[in-house]
């Protein structure tokens, strides 16, 4: 009688859906945290900027973009990329950038993104600007999920610290799907500010390992009944 290992076909299925999800959640969203500009280091419109010295002490601290590795305008004035020496009062979540959506005009950005059938939750960090309504931030993927952000709402966030927003949504089609933002509120220059984008896919409860491996054991099984009938 010959034995094969049913513990080893377990543990392979396991690491591989866990190796695919970790994958995924690697690559969804493109330059999610705002560190890298555009090929060609393309001016900025409004100062001539180059993206590459936004933080270093030359020039502006600050400029906007038709568009950036990944993003791209949808609406109004540009994306205004921030570096931690524009505002006194705080620095980007992570690196050196961030988003501010509000600059000579309330604008949007976008990019497309490809998600498979599953759970996933979009997550980005915020902070207002000042205590006022012309913060607001919406946000959405596609039809998929929705919502929308400010100093209140939906809870309260303070300007000059980054509070995470999360949303978790379903995927029963796979494709490719938009994810966006858009300021509100006055046209003043005082917008929301965003950083750290991301889109994760949500890892499969132990249960769901379990069967998963299981289903592969079955399948290794009959393909070796299958082999020895023949």
């Amino acid at each position: 009688m010959k034995f094969f290992n049913l513990t080893g076909l377990a543990l392979a299925a396991v690491l591989g859906v866990a190796g695919v999800q970790s994958a995924q959640a690697a690559t969804i969203v493109q330059n999610g945290s705002f560190e890298t500009g555009i090929p060609g280091n393309t001016p900025g419109l409004n100062f001539g900027s180059q993206f590459s010295d936004l933080n270093s002490g030359s020039g502006s601290s600050w400029d906007v973009w038709n568009g950036i590795n990944g993003w791209t305008k949808t609406t109004g004035s540009g994306i205004e990329i921030q570096s931690n020496r524009t505002l006194s009062t705080i620095d980007a979540h992570s690196g050196q950038h961030y988003v501010e959506l509000d600059s000579n005009s309330n604008s949007g950005m976008a990019q497309n993104i490809i998600l498979g059938v599953g759970r996933y939750v979009l997550s980005f960090w915020y902070s207002p600007r000042d205590a006022s309504a012309t913060n607001g931030i919406e946000y959405a993927v596609g039809s998929l999920t929705g919502g929308y952000v400010n100093y209140h709402t939906p809870l309260a966030a303070v300007p000059g610290t980054w509070t995470k927003i999360t949303q978790s949504f379903i995927v029963k089609t796979a494709g490719s799907y938009a994810l966006k933002f858009t300021a509100t509120g006055r046209n003043d220059s005082y917008g929301g500010l965003i950083d750290d984008v991301s889109v994760a896919p949500v890892p499969l409860p132990a249960a769901g390992l379990g069967l998963m491996a299981g289903l592969g054991m079955l399948g290794a099984l009959r393909r070796r009944r299958a082999r020895q009938t023949a």
